[in-house]
């Protein structure tokens, strides 16, 4: 049995706010040789939650796209970000093994590579909305995207080094550490995963997102991506990956990452988080838009952990088999579409006359599960899947109203 305990952090600790350029001017300046990790770089275009631990997510006009750019790419960090020497770097493989690896930077770019392209979501996205307010970062919708991340896949490692048939899951661990509120102790960030997901051969040790290395806030040298689940799974900076014979107790899994219901006993384990609810968010309009009256493509995105998108509609005001008097239309389902990426949808709207109107977006997958009105409310507000909600304002074209002055009967497009 692996001793998780034995692990002792080998990074130094990185300002939180991203930006070390001036570090780096320094170096260049003195004539110095460049820093062997690339720089954590500014990035413009997200909203800073947190700074510390760092929390930035992407406004949701910016997540127009099926491939989220890098520098509009969310951020998530549990501990202080640590920044790593690729040439020290080491990936160790233990615990319920026929053999220990230790695998360095170089050598696993040298594997056989895979690139997933895949849709990531923090487990506490949407957080902000939950009422009563839940405990954790206040996420409004951002901590979200797609990347093309490429390295090499987890299970050919594990292969390598000879599973035993004990092992029932494996655990991540990330070089991040440091203090959690609750917890005397300093932590290391560590999640873990059934064996099957971590054989699976789309889960991989990337070191390359979007063609390019990883930035040191994405996690660099290497990350854990691990398709069709929260991005909690996903662990940065990885530098162990141990098998092991029974549940994983560490902090990350069995605290923030579980639903926690009202009356639950704290004494009792909890429903695990994993996979990804079926969701759809809407991305143009953007919130609280003001647009003329007439014609208005609806844009977004929706996705599943568990199976395809198999539909996603609107509605203007309340649905009616909520107990409004909206009506459902059927988006058109636009652009590629693959096994673990989202899918962009988009749907022209009619709105003849000015007014305050609310577009509501609801997906369902093949399974058949449909994202709800309201989800079931705990005390993490982890995998709220709602209906997304964007208030709309139409107002009257430059040149005055249609039709001579007079508009029509209907007070809902």
């Amino acid at each position: 049995m692996c001793d998780l305990g034995a692990f002792r952090p080998i990074g130094r600790r990185l300002r939180t706010d991203v930006n070390d350029a001036t570090a780096e001017r320094k170096r260049a300046d003195n004539g110095a040789a460049p820093d062997p990790a690339p720089r954590s770089r500014p990035f413009p275009g997200l909203h800073v939650v947190t700074r510390d631990p760092l929390c930035a997510e992407t406004p949701l006009s910016h997540l127009d796209e099926w491939i989220t750019p890098t520098e509009r790419f969310f951020v998530r960090s549990h501990l202080p970000i640590p920044t790593i020497d690729p040439n020290s770097w080491r990936l160790v493989v233990d615990g319920e093994v026929d053999r220990r690896l230790e695998i360095g930077f170089d050598e696993l770019r040298r594997e056989r590579t895979r690139t997933v392209v895949t849709t990531m979501e923090c487990a506490g996205n949407g957080r902000s909305s939950v009422y009563p307010p839940a405990e954790g970062v206040r996420w409004t919708q951002g901590a979200l995207g797609t990347a093309r991340w490429t390295g090499v896949s987890l299970g050919d490692v594990l292969a390598r080094s000879g599973i035993r048939p004990g092992a029932i899951e494996a655990v991540f661990e990330g070089a991040d550490h440091g203090r959690e509120p609750e917890v005397p102790e300093e932590l290391t960030y560590a999640m873990s995963v059934p064996i099957v997901k971590a054989e699976h051969p789309d889960t991989i040790l990337a070191f390359e997102m979007n063609g390019e290395p990883l930035t040191v806030a994405h996690g660099f040298p290497v990350r854990a991506i691990v398709p069709g689940w929260y991005g909690m799974a996903s662990v940065k900076w990885i530098t162990r990956v141990s098998l092991i014979d029974h549940s994983f107790k560490g902090y990350y899994r069995t605290r923030p990452y579980t639903f926690i219901h009202e009356g639950d006993d704290p004494n009792v384990l909890r429903k695990l988080v994993t996979t990804l609810q079926v969701k759809s968010v809407i991305t143009a309009p953007e919130q609280g838009a003001s647009v003329p009256t007439g014609t208005v493509v609806v844009r977004g995105a929706a996705w599943s952990g568990n199976a395809a998108i198999a539909q996603v509609e609107v509605a203007v005001g309340i649905p009616e088999d909520a107990g409004g008097t909206g009506s459902w239309q059927t988006a058109t389902l636009v652009g590629p579409r693959t096994p673990h990426a989202w899918v962009r949808w988009e749907l022209p709207l009619e709105f003849p006359r000015p007014g305050y109107f609310v577009l509501r977006s609801r997906a369902t997958d093949e399974r058949e599960d449909t994202q709800p009105l309201r989800a079931e409310w705990n005390f993490r507000g982890v995998a709220n899947n709602s209906m997304h909600a964007v208030p709309l304002i139409v107002r009257l074209p430059p040149d005055g109203p249609p039709n001579g002055g007079r508009f029509p009967r209907e007070a809902n497009p």
